[in-house]
């Protein structure tokens, strides 16, 4: 992970003070931030909390996020002066629920789905974690999500798969904002960022990277799999811990790993 989370009492001191009904906007690399402009078209946002969750296998420097943010920031002031507001970054990370929805069972989860990969929790794992801060403010988190990359597949941005991570916020009461889902072209996503940002520069990287893809760049995978994966495993398990995690960030691997043994028992 690249750096701790911001101090408790910093994240409750802002939370207060925010307007409620200001969305979470997932702020990570380039197309998060064009997700975010995109938002700011519909006349309903007008405050947004941008919030940086990392992974524990994301490499980096927080600086290069630190500069992109402060140029968001000038942007947006550029287009929408005072009618629209961007307030200060966050970091918001949970390695419990990392591990127990990405690490702890590998195993169990290839012989069962004869299959893996930890792009696809990983993802589930980022929404999961800024729940406890949208459900003190507009109950919506905007992601930068999209189905198609230029023709690339990219196996935890398929139409399954977010139709999941969409229904997995909606069942604990949060809205999943995709707003560039349709997006296919990476000059789109710059011409709603506003600066030039070359794809998969300036932002974290992670150490899976590529994990899915054989020597040529391919990627592998059964649709089947990995629909079975998500609706007999991922969703339900997500559901039922984001319950838990909502009502206690600060959850331990233990408490998860009993969480995780309760579930299993009533499948």
């Amino acid at each position: 992970m690249i750096r701790h989370n911001t101090p408790t009492e910093v994240v409750r001191e802002t939370i207060e003070k925010l307007p409620k009904d200001t969305v979470i906007g997932e702020f990570a690399g380039r197309d998060s931030v064009a997700a975010i402009m995109e938002a700011l078209k519909n006349p309903a946002v007008k405050h947004i909390l941008p919030v940086v969750t990392f992974a524990p296998t994301e490499y980096g420097s927080e600086k290069e996020l630190e500069v992109n943010y402060h140029r968001m920031v000038e942007v947006v002031k550029e287009r929408y002066g005072r009618e629209k507001q961007i307030y200060p970054l966050l970091y918001y990370s949970s390695l419990p629920l990392w591990r127990l929805l990405n690490g702890r069972y590998v195993m169990q989860l290839q012989r069962e789905f004869e299959f893996y990969t930890p792009c696809i929790g990983c993802h589930v794992y980022f929404h999961l974690a800024r729940i406890p801060l949208a459900k003190q403010l507009g109950k919506k988190i905007i992601a930068g999500e999209r189905e198609s990359h230029g023709g690339k597949i990219k196996v935890n941005q398929m139409k399954d798969c977010l139709d999941s991570y969409q229904r997995i916020l909606q069942a604990l009461d949060v809205e999943l904002m995709l707003p560039i889902r349709r997006v296919e072209s990476g000059e789109e996503v710059e011409e709603l960022i506003g600066w030039n940002w070359a794809a998969e520069e300036e932002q974290p990287v992670c150490l899976f990277s590529g994990n899915y893809r054989d020597h040529e760049g391919n990627a592998i995978y059964d649709r089947q799999n990995i629909q079975r994966f998500l609706t007999a495993f991922l969703e339900p398990l997500s559901t039922y811990i984001g319950k838990y995690y909502q009502e206690n960030p600060a959850i331990t691997e233990k408490e998860l790993e009993a969480l995780f043994s309760a579930w299993e028992a009533q499948r």
